[in-house]
């Protein structure tokens, strides 16, 4: 399975939920979740690392797609005391995913989780401007 923008970002496949375990006697059992729900248990294990991965999959080829077909500087939003372009938006959680995928949490703790709730929080004042 390609993982393009993951791949990109240096993760290698074993350090995701996709590859984790990969020797596991319940290969066969998370085999049969993927039929069934499309995923299996192991994206459960680490929630918040699954949904960053997912995301930044996503909004990676969100911004992609979009350079040439919407105008991403039309919307506007106010965050703490700035004004910025869903285009910032963008940048800023894409920048923001990368540091909190690729960075360990220990070396500098107060700066990762302080990115981390910024994704959220900027996703919550564009998420509906985020179609094409």
């Amino acid at each position: 399975m390609g993982r393009k923008y993951i791949d990109d970002l240096g993760i290698k496949l074993e350090n995701t939920p996709q590859g984790w375990n990969e020797n596991d006697p319940r290969q066969e059992e998370w085999a049969e979740d993927r039929k069934v729900y499309g995923f299996d248990e192991r994206e459960t294990w680490s929630l918040d690392f699954s949904l960053a991965l997912w995301f930044y999959e996503r909004l990676s080829m969100y911004n992609e797609i979009t350079e040439d077909k919407i105008v991403k500087t039309y919307h506007t939003f106010e965050y703490k005391g700035e004004t910025l372009t869903q285009q910032d938006c963008i940048d800023r959680m894409l920048d923001n995913l990368k540091y909190y995928l690729t960075e360990n949490e220990y070396d500098n703790a107060e700066l990762y989780w302080a990115k981390a709730e910024e994704i959220y929080e900027l996703l919550a004042l564009c998420h509906n401007v985020l179609w094409w």
